[in-house]
């Protein structure tokens, strides 16, 4: 019986068991070469993308120094601006100081005539109720 089983081991048995192994072998190889494949196109794709972030980084140098002229002349404008409007406060300034001083002047005048003419009337009084 033991001779039997094993008859049949050897006859049908190893034989699958080769075949199977054969399989095994094909799909190891089957494997590998799609590693291969897969190792290629990562290579591929990181060559890529080293690329492009390469161009990314020549086009945001350049945008950097375009947004940076841009903000050079707006610092200039803001600065020219400034200028104007403190040379117009300044003038505003000297006028308003001009009138406000002129106004005084006058009210000054105006007070000094009052004054007199509220004296001139009490001497009237003081001298009509003598």
């Amino acid at each position: 019986m033991l001779e039997d089983i094993k008859e049949l081991f050897q006859s049908f048995i190893a034989p699958q068991l080769e075949g199977i192994r054969g399989d095994i072998r094909a799909l190891d190889a089957k494997i590998g070469a799609v590693d291969t494949k897969v190792e290629s196109f990562r290579r591929e794709m990181l060559a890529e993308i080293h690329r492009v972030e390469q161009v990314l980084s020549t086009d945001f140098v350049r945008l950097e120094q375009k947004l940076d002229l841009g903000l050079a002349a707006v610092d200039v404008r803001l600065v020219s601006m400034d200028e104007k409007l403190d040379s117009r406060l300044k003038a505003m300034d000297g006028k308003l100081d001009s009138r406000l001083a002129s106004m005084d002047e006058k009210l000054d005048s105006r007070l000094a005539s009052m004054d007199e003419k509220l004296d001139s009337f009490r001497r009237e009084i003081s001298h009509h109720l003598r």
